[in-house]
């Protein structure tokens, strides 16, 4: 039988960055990479969802290191864009997933989520790729649900 999870990390030095309606149009990611990018920022997660309103929400989970100068450099670009507001919160993690057959497998994806959901941790963010899925959540719990999903998936 194949593994359907290969291994669970962790990072509790990330902040998820918010920006509050942002303008939904093209372009506007390629706007925010562009200007980090300038001044050398990587971004960890990014996470957006437009709800037809034709303003969403875009949050980024960044290094703690980073979070300041993130601010500041996203600043100009709020004005620009009419951004709502940024939000920061230095509170979370990010729980990362690994594995090879972790798209392929039915069902994989709400076993980890009901994990979590049973230990009364509400995700932040989510980010899935075919072999990758990062869930953003609180720091303080991070440890916990870490523990949870290695002994479902990894013992």
């Amino acid at each position: 039988m194949e593994k359907l999870i290969e291994r669970v990390e962790y990072n509790t030095k990330v902040s998820k960055v918010t920006l509050k309606k942002v303008v939904d149009q093209p372009g506007v990611a390629a706007e925010i990479f562009a200007l980090l990018g300038k001044h050398g920022l990587n971004i960890e997660l990014i996470s957006s969802c437009s709800a037809g309103q034709k303003r969403t929400d875009v949050s980024l989970a960044v290094l703690d290191s980073d979070v300041d100068e993130v601010v500041k450099i996203l600043e100009a670009f709020c004005k620009k864009f009419g951004v709502e507001d940024i939000y920061v919160d230095k509170d979370v993690g990010m729980v990362s997933i690994f594995g090879e057959n972790l798209s392929r497998q039915p069902n994989v994806a709400s076993r980890i989520f009901r994990i979590i959901s049973d230990k009364g941790v509400n995700i932040e963010m989510i980010n899935a790729s075919m072999l990758v899925m990062n869930i953003v959540i609180d720091e303080k719990r991070i440890m916990d649900v870490v523990a949870s999903l290695r002994a479902e998936f990894l013992i």
